[in-house]
């Protein structure tokens, strides 16, 4: 009987310990990137009265329970929006890097991060958010080839994330003007004095701004001229390219012709670059005709002869003027771009997305901080059969998760875990009833 004392006194601590871990879940709803706990039980042994070693029926005496563990659940939390860019969310499975001020690495689903007073991105506990820096930023200017394209190396190279202030993008010298669209072919008649019927040139102009490597601007100007009278299986036009400076002045001029076959293809030309103050500048008019590639000779500028008007014509030239940072933006494959009042943007940082063989067996160090262990493994990025990284977990902006906390699953538990809890307490006054009136017999 006095077992059955020990058995009570037991089942309390256990719900104790029950109670204890769904009260904890309840008082962090609220708290961004936490994960539910559950509480665990086990036995803590048992006394068999026989052996009975040919039949399965147990006839074992329990001695109490004991709190086992408690398991942590990794299901996604709510995502709820802020106005935080820095604020982001994974949307699926993993986990952000941070490192502390003592440099030991964690891991977190808790996305509070935010600009320190040195410029690097630090979540609300001052620990910098791992990534991949690109390099196209130093000392404040950007690189004059910058990489567009990121890819996370090792996941032990991972380091922190600076966004300065103050960037300034020198200017990016035009090297490559392309055009497109269609030259309007179609014959142009007047009369002259004998009121004869003769053709007139058919005439078309490009313009284009170019960067100068120094920051300033110039202006180049195509005039195109058709050659009449034409012959019946080519259109050849005259073109003239010239150069004028922030005066309007000329600064260079170079002259060629563009040749198209009867079906109004590019075929050849010989206006091909124009030196701009010893900058050469490629006129790209589009490739040439060739029977069979696809779209050769179509795929920049074109002759015509229809009725039909209103095509399209574009001129694109690949330099960039000097600009001062506008804003950084985070994308939802962990890119980080700076984006410049010229319109320029490249990528700075990406930030990585650890996984683990078991994320179970992290080991919590605080509500929301995990480090690993023996159990979980290594971290480790997902990649292709190339070695790139694959991107399987999304990062939402201006969004953070919220505790994956099921208030009715929790409440529910409670109540089990203080009803439990009274059992036990009922069975030792039981008990305790049951030996008083054992010694009331001997009276």
């Amino acid at each position: 009987m006095n077992r059955s004392f020990y058995n009570g006194v037991s089942g309390i601590k256990t719900h104790q310990f029950g109670l204890d871990v769904w009260a904890g879940n309840i008082s962090n709803v609220n708290k961004i990137g936490f994960k539910t706990s559950t509480p665990e039980f086990s036995t803590i042994f048992t006394q068999s009265l026989t052996s009975l070693p040919a039949t399965p029926v147990s006839n074992d005496i329990g001695l109490g329970s004991r709190a086992a563990a408690t398991n942590l659940q990794f299901r996604q939390g709510a995502i709820t929006k802020t106005e935080n860019p820095f604020d982001l969310a994974l949307n699926g499975d993993g986990w952000f890097g941070v490192s502390t001020v003592a440099g030991e690495q964690l891991y977190t689903r808790a996305g509070l991060f935010n600009k320190d007073a040195a410029g690097y991105l630090v979540d609300a506990g001052g620990n910098f958010l791992l990534g991949t820096p690109t390099g196209n930023i130093q000392d404040g200017t950007v690189v004059s080839d910058p990489k567009m394209e990121i890819d996370l190396t090792d996941p032990t190279a991972q380091a922190k994330i600076l966004l300065d202030d103050n960037v300034f993008m020198p200017a990016i010298p035009t090297t490559q003007i392309d055009f497109k669209g269609a030259l309007n072919a179609k014959p142009i008649y007047t009369l002259n004095a004998d009121k004869q019927r003769i053709e007139t040139p058919n005439k078309e102009n490009f313009q284009s701004i170019l960067i100068n490597p120094d920051g300033t601007q110039n202006r180049l100007v195509i005039d195109l001229t058709k050659v009449v009278p034409q012959a019946v299986d080519t259109t050849i036009w005259n073109a003239k390219a010239t150069i004028y400076d922030a005066d309007d002045k000329p600064v260079t001029t170079e002259e060629g012709q563009l040749n198209f076959n009867d079906r109004g293809a590019l075929i050849s030309t010989t206006l091909t670059s124009i030196d701009n103050n010893g900058t050469p500048i490629t006129l790209n008019f589009g490739s040439s005709y060739n029977p069979g590639t696809p779209n050769s000779g179509f795929d920049g500028l074109f002759s015509y002869h229809g009725e039909e008007e209103g095509f399209t014509k574009t001129v694109h030239q690949n330099g960039k003027k000097s600009g001062k940072l506008l804003d950084y933006a985070v994308h939802d494959n962990g890119t980080i771009t700076a984006a410049f009042d010229n319109g320029a943007a490249i990528p700075v940082a990406k930030i990585a997305v650890y996984h683990f063989q078991n994320s179970a067996g992290l080991e919590q160090s605080s509500p929301v901080y995990f480090r690993q262990t023996a159990n979980s493994g290594t971290p480790l990025f997902f990649k292709d059969k190339n070695g790139n990284t694959i991107d399987t977990t999304r990062i939402t902006p201006f969004a953070l998760e919220k505790a994956n906390i099921s208030m009715g699953t929790a409440l529910t538990e409670l109540i089990v875990m203080q009803k439990a809890f009274d059992a036990s307490a009922k069975s030792i006054t039981t008990s305790d009833q049951l030996i008083q009136n054992a010694i009331n017999m001997k009276k």
